[in-house]
C-alpha cells in the first residue's frame, strides 16, 4: 500500500483496496460491518477480485486502515479459503455501509451486478 494517512473504520469507503499480510491485493471493500450507535467494528465484507465472490474479514484480522487501503493479518491463501459471505448468517451485524451518507457509498450499485 502507498504511504497514506491512518483512518477509522467509519471512514473506509466502498471500493477501498484490501491487501493481505503477504502484500497481495486481493479485492476491495463492499461493505463495512459494525454498529454506529455502539461504536463497534465487526469487520469488512470484501469482494475477492479473482474469485468474484464476497468474504467477511473479521475486525481482529484488520491490522491497518488508511485512506489508501486496508491491510489484514491474514495471508492471501487464508483469505481466499474463507467461506463465501452469507448475508443471512451475519444479519445480526448492523451494516453501516448502506446507512452512512458520504460519497464513497453513493456509487451506482447497478454497475456491480453480474450479467445474467
Amino acid at each position: 500500500m502507498p504511504d497514506t494517512h491512518a483512518t477509522s473504520w467509519r471512514s473506509i469507503v466502498y471500493g477501498t483496496p484490501v491487501v493481505s499480510s503477504d502484500d497481495d491485493r486481493l479485492g476491495e471493500v463492499r461493505e463495512v460491518l459494525g454498529s454506529d450507535a455502539e461504536d463497534i467494528f465487526h469487520g469488512l465484507r470484501v469482494r475477492l477480485t479473482h474469485q468474484r465472490r464476497d468474504v467477511m474479514i473479521a475486525a481482529d484480522a484488520v491490522t491497518d486502515m488508511s485512506d489508501g487501503g486496508v491491510r489484514t493479518s491474514l495471508p492471501a491463501s487464508a483469505i481466499e479459503a474463507l467461506a463465501t459471505y452469507d448475508e443471512t448468517a451475519t444479519y445480526h451485524l448492523a451494516s453501516v455501509g448502506w446507512l452512512r451518507k458520504h460519497l464513497g457509498w453513493q456509487r451506482d450499485r447497478e454497475s456491480d451486478e453480474e450479467p445474467g
